[in-house]
């Protein structure tokens, strides 16, 4: 019979221990790959540069101890098992040992349970990881049901400002060629001067209200991608409330609006400590259930009223209220169950007040409901105060003037986005535009100088990264003076990227006064 691959860390300063053990694995049908550290550097190395299938440890050693390292384990690898083997080990401290995480003890002369308790942790991991992805899926289902759900009405808020930006911007366009064409045949004097300014405020009027369209459209587009960024973004930090609450009311507007009056109740909060696209998940899914208790139509009879504000002076406190048809007492207990709903067949997965449960819960915060048929239902979340301050926005002054005319090179494979960035800065600068990032590349290497390289994050062949990673190895000051544009980090590779650089970024869609602000500050 083949042996079975097996990756054990000891944590041992004794090299015979080592051997005595790898010897009773390989007895057990075990082909062990291993490495023995014996400092709390050494096994943070061990941790961070591969995956381990078990860590086997002394109980004390001269410079590091098993209650240190069974603590590193927990804090880097929690879901690795931890068996202590030790020389001498009394059974209080072994149950103490137990009692903080460790899975199992042995003494190294009785090595009899050496192979049962490998197998036993090694089946029990296995069980822990088809759990949590199992778990992982039903998040991303849930999230993803719950943005299907709402995809027509998302696709309507979007529609209706796109209407009125290319009904604007048709109507400009062709009134601009009539301006033209009329100007032809005016007479050069006081009164065509009038007449011009007038017909100017005609074109200009569509035009302000196809760009107040657009930002519309680019707050959807925001909201969206809180939505849809993928369970690898696990990073917890301050979250402002409102933000989300906003983002979430607006996704989910298309289900209010023909039920209930929309009520804002809002406190000031500070941040809590959470993960922006979780809590915008629990958010929607709160919002969307008050919404579909509440039957279409009389929506001035209803009301959805969103609270927030501060319990006990430690937590943040959101309500979701409405005023729909309640929830049976029976129910009451079952409602965080997972598959368990009072919605009809078809309506909703079961899963969305259960996974609520479990992201609250995962942050340590605490929801619970209030309800009574016929009155409606209240929502209630507590959630942890941020361990340190939001960061203060940054602010794009509406008006960068320049230090001194600088030479743009501008990166992106969509020739319409690159000609809207030289548009917005060719009255101030000298600005150069490509499809392709190899391109770039060779210009620069050629010698050519540009101040200032603006470049698409994500391109078909060489990508941003790429060519930031092709500069930095031979011209690492202008790989300082790149810009990345980009619509969304869409990949944990770029992601990873962002995180990592210290280079400004332009997020699509932006207007002029964010591209001229970063281009003048690298300038000066």
């Amino acid at each position: 019979m083949a042996s079975k691959p097996l990756r054990v860390l000891f944590v041992e300063d004794n090299e015979r221990d080592v051997e005595l053990l790898l010897r009773e694995l390989r007895r057990g049908g075990y082909e062990p790959e291993f490495e023995r550290v014996e400092t709390a550097d050494d096994l943070k190395s061990a941790l961070g540069k591969r995956s381990w299938s078990i860590v086997l440890s002394d109980w004390r050693m001269p410079e590091f101890e098993a209650p240190a390292a069974l603590a590193l384990v927990k804090e880097l690898a929690p879901d690795l098992p931890f068996i202590i083997v030790s020389g001498t080990i009394g059974e209080d401290t072994a149950v103490d040992a137990m009692r903080a995480g460790a899975h199992d003890f042995m003494t190294k002369d009785k090595l009899a349970r050496l192979i049962p308790a490998v197998e036993r942790e090694l089946s029990e991991a296995s069980v822990q990881r088809e759990r949590r992805k199992l778990q992982e899926q039903l998040v991303i289902s849930d999230r993803m049901a719950s943005v299907g759900t709402l995809a027509a009405g998302v696709a309507h808020e979007i529609n209706n400002p796109l209407a009125a930006l290319m009904a604007n911007l048709d109507f400009a366009v062709q009134d601009l060629q009539r301006l033209v064409d009329d100007a032809l045949t005016q007479p050069t004097d006081d009164s065509w001067r009038g007449w011009l300014a007038r017909r100017v405020d005609e074109v200009v009027e569509p035009l302000r209200d196809a760009r107040e369209s657009s930002e519309r459209v680019r707050h959807i587009v925001r909201d969206l991608k809180i939505f849809s960024r993928s369970s690898d973004e696990e990073r917890h930090g301050p979250v402002e409330v409102r933000r989300v609450l906003e983002s979430s009311l607006r996704m989910a507007w298309n289900e209010i609006r023909h039920r209930a009056s929309l009520v804002k109740d809002y406190g000031n909060v500070p941040p809590v400590q959470a993960n922006e696209s979780r809590l915008g998940q629990v958010f929607l899914n709160l919002i969307v259930n008050a919404a579909q208790a509440i039957p279409e139509g009389r929506a001035e009879k209803n009301e959805i009223r969103i609270r927030t504000g501060m319990a006990d002076g430690q937590r943040v406190l959101v309500e979701v209220h409405d005023t729909g048809t309640g929830i049976a007492p029976e129910h009451i207990s079952r409602l965080f169950d997972a598959f368990f709903t009072t919605k009809p067949v078809g309506v909703g997965t079961g899963l969305g007040l259960s996974i609520c449960h479990r992201i609250i819960t995962s942050l340590g915060g605490e929801i619970a409901v209030q309800s009574e048929i016929g009155s409606g239902s209240t929502f209630r979340l507590l959630l942890p105060i941020a361990k340190q301050a939001e960061p203060e926005p940054v602010v794009v002054p509406r008006a960068a003037q320049p230090s001194r005319r600088g030479r743009i090179l501008v990166v992106d494979d969509e020739p319409m986005v690159s000609s809207a960035v030289r548009r917005m800065l060719a009255s101030d600068h000298e600005v150069v535009t490509v499809a392709r990032a190899e391109e770039a590349l060779e210009r620069l290497v050629a010698g050519e100088h540009f101040d200032v390289i603006i470049c698409d994050l994500m391109m078909p062949h060489m990508t941003g990264m790429d060519l930031h990673a092709e500069l930095s190895r031979s011209l690492p000051e202008t790989a300082r003076r790149l810009v990345f544009m980009t619509g969304g980090a869409f990949t944990t590779n770029a992601r990873e990227f962002l995180d990592k650089i210290s280079n400004p970024r332009l997020e699509k869609p932006f207007d002029v006064a964010s591209v001229r602000f970063v281009v003048h500050s690298l300038l000066r």
